[in-house]
């Protein structure tokens, strides 16, 4: 899936983007939600509260699930988010996956 944003670059000049989708997140430290692309040498980011996070993330995941998309949801466990090749160890986790429509 793509993602068409109208983002501002680092000399504040508007222009649009259109850029392969890969996923968000909030950022607590800075209070902004991350969007993850195909660019890769940089994230987009956008200025949010964490309860407005959880709103723009149910609606990322309906917009996924519209006209049978496919997106999954992984519930009832704790999942470690880490940097590339590291490890956490915690808890024995009891998941389950959904399929969302």
């Amino acid at each position: 899936m793509y993602i068409a944003m109208h983002c501002l670059n680092a000399n504040n000049i508007l222009q649009d983007e259109i850029c392969k989708f890969y996923g968000i997140h909030y950022d607590h430290m800075y209070k902004s939600c991350v969007i993850s692309t195909d660019h890769q040498h940089h994230d987009f980011v956008i200025s949010m509260t964490e309860a407005d996070y959880k709103d723009f993330y149910n609606q990322v995941i309906a917009a996924l699930a519209e006209d049978g998309g496919q997106i999954m949801e992984l519930t009832k466990g704790e999942v470690f988010r880490c940097r590339k090749n590291e490890i956490r160890h915690g808890a024995n986790q009891k998941c389950e996956i959904k399929r969302i429509k």
